[in-house]
């Protein structure tokens, strides 16, 4: 199975609402316009590329991941389809020429990041005045937080889903008082990788505001809700 498989078809009816929600609201934010060339910044195994290029979004793009799993995987789903490569992120000056690109995605990637500022700076030379950016990250403080937790913890009884438990003091903290930063955490503590525990997109909202221009800001799954029942946020902008 492969890594969208898994995160599309296993899990619970929660976690997949979630995920396939998600994706669709990337791709229609984008869909008014065709792109000639993407970067899709943590593309996986390449099927939101694939499926923007399926529905005449994208064109052409560039797919960028540091695992050579998923790189290998996107090689095998576009083997067929002309017009897209993929790469690892230290390879993009031999690969990407400079102000190519229309469209950036960036998705469920920043959170993983240990300087997510550091990643921006390597993908904005890339674009083009006015390209644009889609950039989504998880939801891991407020309300929403309680019942991603139950979600994932349903999800987890049914096989080897994974996830990041808390502890009572740590949700309360994280998910009523909206403070992710008082328990530890991988975004507590210096390290190149991490993981969703005490991640805070308002902290990542502020960077990307000196960035790029934010032209709106949507919620997944349930739009009108806002940040306080939803499971990730979306930031489309335009480069300046």
């Amino acid at each position: 199975m492969s890594y969208s498989q898994r995160l599309l078809q296993q899990g619970n009816s929660l976690t997949r609402l979630a995920h396939r929600s998600r994706f669709d609201a990337v791709l229609n934010i984008i869909s008014n316009q065709q792109y000639n060339q993407a970067i899709d910044y943590g593309c996986g195994d390449g099927w939101l590329l694939r499926t923007a290029c399926e529905r005449g979004i994208v064109t052409s793009g560039i797919g960028i991941d540091i695992e050579p799993q998923m790189l290998s995987a996107c090689q095998n789903n576009f083997d067929k389809i002309p017009g897209f490569k993929f790469c690892h992120p230290q390879e993009m000056p031999t690969q990407i020429a400079p102000k190519s690109c229309d469209l950036v995605f960036c998705t469920e990637t920043l959170e993983h990041v240990g300087n997510p500022e550091e990643v921006l700076n390597s993908i904005l030379p890339y674009c083009q005045p006015r390209a644009k950016v889609v950039i989504s990250v998880p939801i891991e403080v407020g309300p929403s937080l309680i019942f991603k937790q139950i979600g994932r913890y349903f999800a987890n009884l049914k096989g080897n889903y994974g996830y990041e438990r808390y502890q009572i003091n740590e949700l309360f903290s994280a998910a009523i008082l909206w403070d992710a930063s008082q328990f530890p955490s991988s975004h507590s503590i210096p390290t190149n990788y991490r993981a969703h525990k005490g991640f805070d997109y308002r902290k990542l909202s502020t960077i990307l505001k000196d960035k790029i221009n934010i032209e709106k800001q949507f919620f997944s799954p349930f739009p009108w809700l806002g940040n306080l029942l939803n499971s990730t946020v979306i930031f489309l902008g335009a480069v300046n």
